[in-house]
């Protein structure tokens, strides 16, 4: 069992459902917390989302204060100011509702109570385990970060062009999938496509888990039956009930395995391009699954299944990785996903990533060495590939 990790850990309960944003009061004032810092950004008060959250606190006797500024790949400023104002409050939790930004913040933020001061004393060093006390409930807006239930805070540096990764305490999840049914179809696509990006990731990273396992492949078969119906017909709340339920599986699937060089090539894209973080990861998937399908056959073959892929069951692990590749690429360009070359970018500007791809240390996880050569050649075939 090469490579095999034996530990796997869901980080805090999860209650799911539409209405479940309706329990968020009850459940905070039975864990003993009278006063809650609720982050979010502007999308998620327009679309009155953030009211649906603190109105439940006010149902339940639970006094609430807001911070409405996050910001898509938040900065170590935006994590200071809200944990500044938590403290100065005198919060006693934390409540991210939104993507994955607000829940982020939410998570580091919680880093900031525990230890008063700029969070930019962590970004780039290695990735510590902060064990906060702060309550830290999460309420996810789109299906795609899985951010609820898993441990794992990112923040960026955008002086820097780099990004940074913390492990917390979280204490519950509340998954509402009526809460995505505001979603943008753009971001409804991008975001669920980084839930596959997870799952996947995860089956195929080099410190793999029987249970991620499981996990990841249930959350690859119902966004491949699911993800377009929720793009076509934004109010089918079944087909979002299902989208919900495979992001937050696909979080715990890469809970402990983590993600890989994927995930790097979407970092690069985000820190220097500014696009969305799920964009970035759904355009590098093809590619960095045809990477690795030939040191890991048997892996891209459950990927292959569970997409329901024709397959007559002698396939190397290269033509799997294929044929996956291939079907993914049909589905982006089905759901019109933008190609870098239509958003802008020339393949120089792409290749040129190639060093912040090696030195992200999420390419360490991936099971084929990223060496320069590797990197440079991987965005490359991601820029070639989707035109």
């Amino acid at each position: 069992m090469a490579g095999y990790r034996p530990e796997f850990s869901q980080p805090s309960p999860v209650i799911f459902g539409c209405g479940a944003i309706r329990a968020l009061g009850e459940r905070v004032r039975d864990m003993g917390c009278k006063r809650a810092l609720v982050i979010f950004d502007s999308g998620i008060e327009r679309a009155g989302i953030s009211k649906r959250a603190t109105d439940s606190l006010d149902s339940a006797g639970v006094g609430w204060v807001a911070y409405g500024g996050v910001v898509p790949d938040p900065s170590d400023v935006i994590v200071d100011e809200a944990g500044e104002l938590a403290v100065r409050e005198g919060c006693d939790c934390l409540v991210g509702v939104g993507g994955g930004s607000s829940m982020d913040t939410a998570k580091a933020a919680a880093i900031y109570m525990l230890d008063p001061g700029p969070v930019r004393r962590y970004i780039l060093q290695t990735p510590p385990f902060v064990d906060t006390k702060v309550p830290v409930i999460l309420v996810p807006t789109t299906a795609g970060t899985g951010s609820e239930c898993t441990t794992v805070a990112i923040i960026s540096r955008p002086e820097l062009s780099v990004k940074w990764s913390a492990f917390v305490n979280t204490t519950l999840a509340i998954v509402d999938p009526e809460l995505t049914v505001t979603l943008p179809r753009y971001e409804t696509v991008n975001t669920g496509l980084d839930a596959f990006s997870h799952a996947a990731e995860a089956m195929t990273v080099r410190a793999w888990n029987y249970h991620s396992d499981l996990f990841g492949e249930a959350a690859i078969r119902k966004i491949t039956k699911n993800l377009y119906a929720a793009y076509t017909a934004p109010d089918d709340i079944d087909a979002r009930s299902e989208m919900a339920l495979a992001a937050n599986w696909a979080g715990l699937a890469f809970n402990n395995p983590v993600t890989h060089v994927g995930h790097a090539c979407a970092d690069a894209f985000s820190c220097h391009f500014h696009t969305p973080h799920g964009l970035g990861c759904a355009l590098a998937l093809p590619e960095t699954l045809a990477l690795v399908a030939p040191v890991v056959p048997g892996r891209m073959r459950v990927i292959a299944q569970a997409m329901e892929l024709p397959l007559r069951g002698d396939e190397t692990g290269g033509r799997l990785g294929y044929l996956v590749a291939e079907a993914l690429r049909a589905m982006m360009r089905k759901m019109g996903m933008h190609s870098l070359s239509e958003l802008g970018y020339s393949r120089s500007d792409v290749t040129g990533l190639a060093r912040d791809v090696t030195d992200n240390h999420l390419s360490e996880y991936c099971p084929v060495d990223v060496t320069f050569d590797v990197a440079h050649g991987l965005l490359g075939s991601i820029f070639d590939t989707y035109i």
